[in-house]
């Protein structure tokens, strides 16, 4: 059995499951398989002395059940297509050593880190898909670092970049800009694609221990058939719209439960660059029973830090819904740390006021961030400066005498004009290196340091 190892911080526990190599010795040797971007060919057997290549040449292999270990390198996708689609109940685990003697998830990275390429080729909505349909197995993602900060396009004429932030603002969805590593990369198209995104599988679902950075669209998302989640010890660094929303599918009667448990979430932007909505950490999603959410580090979002603003259509399912935020640290989110429906619209919540919303069942120890320095060395000051003072703004140009709009005040009909509009900052690449430093940043809260 794997070692199951309870930390124990304040009041509250994290179970981290213990990977060693000790640990996988002992496993049927058939049903473990090694992949090595380095050393492996997609030929071998995926012994630890024939490594395969390719993460999803191993999955294609794997029986119901398998243990893929991973060595560092660069994954995503058979042929290098951007991404990894997981068919099979398996457990990926990341951060070995080429000769799989060593496991450190953040010394031997294992990255799903797509080219600028791969943008052409990338099929389905997510840069890993969990697309599993067998009930009652188990899908297990441990110690993968994704990044998609060089298959994003961003700003051509360098606008929307403060001082010190690695590049210009994020363009929209499908409009093209530069990108790649050096942002060299002409007529880049950024994707509307999640990081990892889940096609209803029916599996259960464990994700820890990973990064995800520079989402152009989620960090997790996706529609879940199982019956429990657990995403748990990860980071969240610069994600569009949310960093986590998981909706109930499946079988509509199955109890689901989510577990959103010491992770830490910091930047998640809006929809567009108007920063007018989403924008959002954790959202306690419709057709998912049970939503724990515990010792989390949320901040920076731009709408709220969490969003409870989802209502069953169902009264006898709402009154069912547990939904909890226990001991979780908010850390400036622009509009309030929970959003619930109200005000007309929605209605922002502090951390302080938790326990007077109705809506969650448990909200002990939720507190917001007072010490400044808490974060000094770790978070990327000139990145946190520019989202502090990130704004937009619209300039609009109408010439009433001019000879198309004293035409058409002569037909009665509206004038023309120009609109101009800009934005100081919007989803700038987060440096992926800096943004590991996030692990083990703060004792107890957000994303302790890794159990290799």
């Amino acid at each position: 059995m794997n070692e199951l190892r309870r930390v124990c911080v304040g009041t509250g526990c994290l179970l981290l499951l213990s990977i060693t190599n000790q640990v996988f010795a002992q496993a049927n040797v058939e049903n473990v398989l090694h992949v090595c971007a380095g050393t492996g060919n997609n030929r071998n057997d995926g012994s630890k002395e024939k490594p395969l290549k390719n993460v999803q040449k191993a999955i294609d292999l794997a029986k119901d059940g398998a243990t893929i270990l991973v060595a560092e390198g660069n994954y995503f996708g058979t042929l290098d297509s951007g991404n990894i689609n997981v068919t099979k109940p398996v457990k990926i685990i990341g951060g070995y050593s080429p000769d799989f003697a060593i496991r450190d998830v953040l010394k031997h990275r294992t990255m799903i880190q797509p080219t600028p390429e791969s943008n052409g080729t990338q099929k389905g909505e997510g840069t890993m898909q969990i697309q599993v349909k067998t009930p009652d197995t188990e899908v297990v993602i441990d110690g993968l670092i994704f990044d998609r900060g060089n298959s994003i396009s961003y700003n051509a004429a360098g606008e929307g970049k403060p001082e010190g932030v690695a590049s210009p603002m994020m363009n929209a969805i499908g409009t093209a800009g530069k990108g790649g590593p050096d942002l060299a990369t002409e007529r880049m198209i950024t994707k509307q694609t999640a990081l990892v995104y889940l096609e209803n599988p029916r599996c259960d679902i464990t994700i820890r221990n990973c990064a995800f950075i520079n989402a152009p669209n989620y960090g997790i998302r996706g529609m879940f058939g199982g019956r429990k989640a657990l995403i748990a010890n990860n980071i969240f660094i610069n994600n569009l719209m949310a960093a986590c929303e998981i909706s109930g599918g499946g079988i509509a009667k199955e109890e689901k439960e989510v577990r959103f448990d010491h992770n830490t979430v910091l930047f998640v932007w809006s929809r567009l660059r108007d920063m007018a909505d989403m924008g959002y950490g954790y959202r306690y999603m419709n057709g998912i029973q049970t939503h724990h959410v515990t010792r989390n580090i949320i901040g920076c979002c731009i709408f709220s830090g969490l969003d409870r603003c989802r209502v069953e259509s169902d009264k006898a399912l709402e009154a069912k819904r547990v939904t909890t935020a226990e001991h979780n640290l908010f850390f400036l989110n622009r509009q309030g740390d929970l959003a619930i429906p109200g005000g007309g619209l929605f209605l922002q919540v502090k951390a302080e006021d938790f326990e007077d919303v109705d809506q969650l069942a448990k909200v002990e120890g939720n507190k917001t961030l007072t010490d400044p320095s808490a974060f000094k060395g770790v978070i990327n000051e000139a990145y946190l400066n520019g989202f502090l003072t990130a704004s937009y703004k619209e300039t609009t140009n109408v010439d009433p005498n001019s000879p198309a709009n004293t035409f058409r005040q002569a037909m009665g009909m509206n004038l023309t004009g120009t609109m101009k509009s800009s934005a100081t900052m919007f989803a700038n690449r987060y440096p992926w290196e800096e943004a590991l430093n996030f692990f083990g940043a703060m004792e107890g809260y957000g994303a302790q340091k890794i159990q290799n």
